[in-house]
Parts: structure tokens; sequence; C-alpha cells
């Protein structure tokens, strides 16, 4: 009796042991399946640049298998193709957790009476677990594991998530993975606009994408589609019309490339951090509406207020500019909508094969384009006035002898002409009258744009020794077409709502200048000479600059509610034969863009004040130049090197540079930049001017020759 209880305690423990051991392995699996759900898929997807209408403008392949990966949200697909996926593929999606085991029964009856594995039974959160567990074979472990997946992503991430993850990650031939990349390439539009017999064959080729791909197999991929649009009249999901129209469609569709219209500014913005490109366009990025953290949302989708009409005018410009340009030269440009405040588009670079930089983000010497600013800070505090007599004429700056762009000198001259005519000498007085840390202070807030080599700022700013961006140098421009009004301009768009991002005007402002100045210089700029073969449309107000040795010719003007902004460039500094200037090479540009925009005006008040009046106060008739009468030993002169002398560096292959008398601090100036040193350091023999600035404005250059011993 007690050997048959012991027996009897023995197996209740054996058993109890073995349930145990094989619920752990039970638990141990369904830990395995979970963590072999492997997301890197979807965090290594395609990166995508939108315009405002959210039109795929620049990509990149996923970063894992170069694959074209594009993130797709139930909201972006056509509701014929849902409607007929889920009748083909789970019409079930919204009452099972992520399981049908109805149809997995059956399938599972049917594979056994056929003696291999024949019918799936998958649901659309099955066929996401088998993508991101990366199951190549159809096993029954496999179907096991993805059983046990699906009812946990289904349940954690819920029911959307997983149909925008399907959305995302279903294979369609080739290396196109997600139905938004897969309509572009076979179809060439978004797939919101899928025909019933589009839609029928997007649903059919992930079964065996290779086997049936149009391009390949068109009369089998014609099979397939048929077969699912059959489906969805049986279900009601198409009217019999529909069905027959869909039955003779063709399936001999070709690969298309996917068109990216704004390609540099797309590698612009791609390098960013979600951070910085709220830093570098004053505004947020978003990446849908789904904010959460979820293993898809790292802001890969950058959605712009990029206009695509606009952005193609760009490119048909570029195209131009390329077929008759005469050096190596790169052009860029940038269009700004002064209502709604927003960059509408940009044209990072003409030669995509050769450079690939945004160079409208990239500081570059302005030339002459900030002379414009200078005067508005004058007429602003009463020290000028547009009617104010001028003089322009050498030798103002002690030894210093500036010239004009031409080299020649106008004697007299009103201060409204100096500038339409971008006269150096009246931009000098100008600037010194307004004081050229006053200016950068002033076009500095509230954030930095005029970079000035050591953060001290001279006289020479005004003739472009400061760098600024294409960007950044057009928004100044708005802001004289805004009178004033400093605005934000939004590139990347915080808003998902695109009708309500179109009116949304609010933003961070600032004035920078009076109404009146502002207004009174856009006015006076109206007067600038047209270029050659151009239209005298006295309605565009422009300013031309260009830089020290022809290495950027700009052009930047206002026409209605749009600015402009042209920069011809060579980005590695190396001119060759033809020297581009803004006048010739820029404002054609400019002006070739301008006359194709709608005219749209901005409502403006009318203005009054003194500065509109045809004659200048008595005050004001005649500037002032109050040039200071220096002693001998005040006079800054360069002492060695000589004026064209030849010179041997010493062993560090450095020329110092040795001066007698002016005032205050004094800068060495070589190569349009500033340099910290007293010395400059030479790496080859030839021909080298520097000049020597103090903070009165005095100034002396020499050229010289260096050769190596």
């Amino acid at each position: 009796m007690r050997f048959k209880l012991s027996a009897a305690l023995i197996t209740k423990k054996r058993v109890i042991a073995t349930s145990a051991l094989a619920g752990l392995a039970l638990i141990s699996f369904v830990i395995y399946s979970i963590l072999s759900i492997d997301f890197s898929l979807l965090k290594n997807r395609s990166k995508i640049l939108f315009d405002k209408e959210e039109n795929v403008i620049a990509y990149t392949l996923s970063s894992d298998t170069q694959s074209y990966r594009f993130l797709t949200t139930k909201d972006e697909v056509s509701e014929i193709y849902l409607k007929i996926l889920l009748s083909n593929e789970d019409k079930n999606f919204y009452s099972h957790p992520g399981v049908d085991f109805k149809a997995l029964t059956r399938a599972l009856f049917y594979n056994l009476k056929n003696t291999e594995i024949t019918s799936g039974g998958s649901t659309l959160a099955m066929q996401v677990v088998k993508r991101l567990s990366n199951h190549k074979r159809r096993t029954y472990l496999n179907k096991l594991k993805e059983i046990i997946g699906a009812v946990y992503i289904t349940a954690v991430y819920g029911r959307e998530q997983v149909l925008s993850w399907y959305l995302t990650l279903a294979p369609f031939g080739s290396n196109i993975e997600g139905v938004k990349a897969a309509s572009l390439r076979w179809f060439n539009h978004l797939p919101d606009r899928l025909t019933p017999s589009e839609a029928a064959l997007m649903v059919a080729l992930p079964r065996a994408p290779e086997l049936i791909r149009p391009d390949l197999h068109p009369k089998r991929a014609k099979y397939y589609k048929n077969e699912a649009v059959k489906l969805a009249y049986k279900n009601g999901i198409i009217t019999e019309d529909l069905l027959k129209i869909a039955l003779k469609e063709d399936c001999s569709y070709k690969l298309n490339s996917i068109k990216q219209s704004a390609y540099t500014l797309g590698n612009y913005l791609f390098s960013k951090s979600a951070a910085s490109l709220k830093g570098e366009t004053d505004s947020a990025i978003t990446s849908k509406e789904n904010q959460q953290n979820k293993p898809s949302d790292k802001n890969k989708e950058i959605y712009t207020t990029i206009d695509s009409l606009l952005q193609d005018l760009l490119n048909r410009t570029a195209d131009k500019y390329e077929k008759n340009k005469k050096d190596n030269a790169i052009l860029s440009t940038v269009i700004l909508d002064s209502r709604t405040h927003q960059i509408v588009a940009l044209n990072g670079s003409s030669d995509t094969e050769n450079n690939q930089i945004c160079l409208p983000f990239k500081k570059r010497s302005p030339g002459s384009t900030l002379k414009p600013f200078a005067y508005a800070m004058a007429f602003e505090e009463g020290k000028l006035h547009p009617q104010t007599i001028m003089k322009d004429a050498g030798k103002l700056y002690g030894s210093w002898k500036p010239d004009n762009f031409n080299y020649r000198f106008n004697g007299e001259i009103k201060a409204k002409d100096a500038l339409c005519m971008s006269l150096n000498l009246p931009a000098l007085e100008v600037i010194k009258a307004v004081g050229p840390d006053k200016f950068c202070e002033r076009l500095n807030t509230p954030y930095t744009r005029l970079h000035v080599k050591d953060g001290i700022p001279d006289l020479s700013v005004v003739l472009g020794s400061a760098d600024i961006t294409l960007v950044d140098l057009t928004k100044l421009y708005a802001m004289l077409n805004s009178d004033g009004e400093l605005y934000d301009y939004s590139l990347v768009n915080s808003i998902k709502d695109k009708r309500k991002a179109e009116t949304d005007t609010n933003g961070k402002t600032y004035r920078l200048l009076s109404k009146a100045s502002a207004r009174a210089v856009f006015e006076i700029l109206k007067n600038t000479a047209r270029p050659v073969n151009h239209p005298d449309n006295r309605s565009v107000s422009y300013k031309t600059g260009t830089s020290y040795k022809f290495k950027d010719a700009l052009a930047v003007g206002s026409f209605g509610k749009y600015t402009v902004g042209v920069a011809i460039t060579h980005p590695d500094n190396r001119t060759q034969n033809y020297n581009n200037t803004g006048y010739t090479d820029a404002a054609p540009v400019l002006f070739d863009i301008l006359t194709q925009l709608e005219e749209d005006n901005l409502i403006k008040e009318d203005i009054e004040d003194v500065l509109f009046s045809a004659t200048a106060p008595k005050a004001l008739v005649k500037q002032n130049v109050n040039q200071k009468i220096l002693s001998i030993k005040d006079k800054l002169k360069i002492t060695f090197p000589l004026n064209n002398s030849i010179v041997s560096p010493d062993y560090n292959g450095r020329i110092y540079i040795k001066y007698e008398g002016g005032c205050g601090k004094v800068f060495l100036n070589y190569d349009d930049q500033q340099l910290e040193s007293d010395y400059l350091e030479t790496t080859k023999n030839g021909f080298y001017k520097v000049c020597l600035f103090d903070e009165d404005g005095q100034s002396d250059c020499v050229d010289f020759e260096v050769r190596t011993n």
C-alpha cells in the first residue's frame, strides 16, 4: 500500500515537472519569437522629402539593402486599394487579434491534405512579422513564430500601425518595398490615385514579387491581377462595369525613375538632425501624425513648403544656364513668398554631376548686395536722404585709393543714384556714418547671418568682406519688400495639414528697419539698370553684387509677393578665363525667373515721410564727408614689402607685413579675408596683394611678387 502511494506521488511529481518544463519551454519560445522581430527594416527605411502637396521631391534608398522603402500610411493610399487588399489578404483584419484562427485552421487542413505547405492563411500582421523576422522558408516553426509575433504587435502597437507597416514593407519586385514606392515606380504616381486594375496588381504582387513582375512577366501579372479583380467584384467592392474595364487592362508596365526635383535640398536636409533643422530653417519638423515612440518614428519624412510648379521653374532655369554657360561656375537660386513667409522653391546646384552641395546654404561673399541696408540705416538715423548730394571721388581714406567696379568716378551724385549705380566710394562713406559695428549688429539680430572674420567688422564689410548665405541674403531683401519687417521664412513644415500650412503666416518677426527707410530703399532699387535684352519693368526692385576675383556673381530682387535670389558661384574659388558679374550674368537669370512668376502684389499702406520728398532737408542737402586731417605720423603706410617689389618668405613660408602710422587697431586683409596675424603665409611663387586697415578707415595696399630662393 505504501509502495503504491509512493509510485503515485512520483508520477504526480513527474507530471508537474514535465508540465513546468513544457510551460517554461512555451514561454521561452514565445519570448524568443517576440525577440526575433527586428524593427531595423523600419528604422533603416528611405528618407523622403515632400513638397507642400506631399509629392516626393527627393529621397534616399534604405540604408541597409539600398531599397526603395518609403513609409506609407493608410491615409496615403486609395480606398479601393485598401478594400481589395483586405478582401484578398485579410478580410477579418479589424476583428481578429492579429491572427485569423479560422482561416489558419482551414489552411492547415488543406496543407495536411496535400502533404505540403501550399496555403499560408497569413494575416497582414503575420506577413509583417515574416518580413521583420526575415523568414525565407515556409515551415511550421516559422509559421508558429509569425502567429505569436502577429498577436504581439497587434496588441502592443495597434491595427493601424500594423497596417502602415505592411504598406511600408510589402515587397513589389526588384528592390521596391512598400505601396508608395511601388506606385511611383510602376505607375509614376502616388498610391492615392490607384485605379481598380492598378490596385489589384498591387495586391497580387507581394505574393510572388519576382515571379509576377509586370516588366518581366506581363501575362502572369495580368492573370493574378484579374484574380484579385474578380474577388473584389464578388465581394461587392467594384461594379460590373469597372470589372470589365479592369479585366481588359494589360500589365505591360515598365519601371519608372522617381523624379528628384529638389535633389541637393534633400542632400542638405537629410544630413541634418531634427534639432539642427529647426535652427537652420526657423521651423520644426514632423514625421506624419504619429509622434509616439515607435520603431518607425525617426523623422525621416520631411514635409516642406516647396511649391513644385515654382521648383520646376528653377530647374528649367538651371538647365538653360548649363546649356549656355561659359565656364565652370554653378547656378543656385531660391524663391521666397513674402505673403506666407515661406521658402517656396530652391535649386541648390545647376550641375549635380560635379556639385551636389546645396549652395544657397553655404556662406559666401555677398559682393555689393549689402549696400542697400547701410543706406537704409543711414536714412533711418537721419544721416542721409535719398536726394543728398554725395561725392564720388578718390583719396577719401588717407593713402587708400579704392575704386568703383568700372574704375570711374562720378564727382557729385545724389545718394539714390549712387545706390542704384552701386558706387563703392559713397557706400564707404555711408557705412562709416552708420558704423560697421552697428551695421553688423543690426543685421545679425535676432540671430547671426552675417559672418565677419574674427568678429571684428571694418568698413570693407559693405563691399563684401563678410560672408552670408544666399538664403539669408534673400530674406533680407524680402524684409525690404515687407517694409522693414524681418520674418522667419520656413522651409520645413511643422503643420501636417497642408491647407492650414498654406495660410499660416504667423511666426517670429523682428523689425529690422523703419517702414519709411525700408520702403525708400525698396523704391530706389526699382531704378537699378535693367540687364540687356530684358524689359524695363519698374515694378522689379533689385540689386546685383560681384565678389572679389569674380568668385560669386549675385542678383536679388522682388516682384509682387516674391523675392528671388540668384548666385553664380565657383564653389572651389577657382575662376577660369570668363569673369561672371552680377549685372551681366546673374541679373538676366533673375529677370528670366521674375518674368515667369504671376503678378501678385502685396497690399502696402501709404507712407508719408520726409524720405519721399523731392528735396533733402537743409542739413542733408550735401553730405559732409568730414575726412579726418591726419598728421604725417598718423598716416597708415606699409613699409614692407614695398609696392611692386620681389620678396622671399622666411623658412616658415611667412612674409611679415611692416607698417608705420595708423590709428587704433590695424587689420591685415588678403584675398578678401581679414587675417588674425601680422604676416602672410605663402605656399607658392606668384603675385600677391595685401591691404592694411585701421580703426579710422585708413588703409594702404601693396602688390608684390613672391620668389623662393
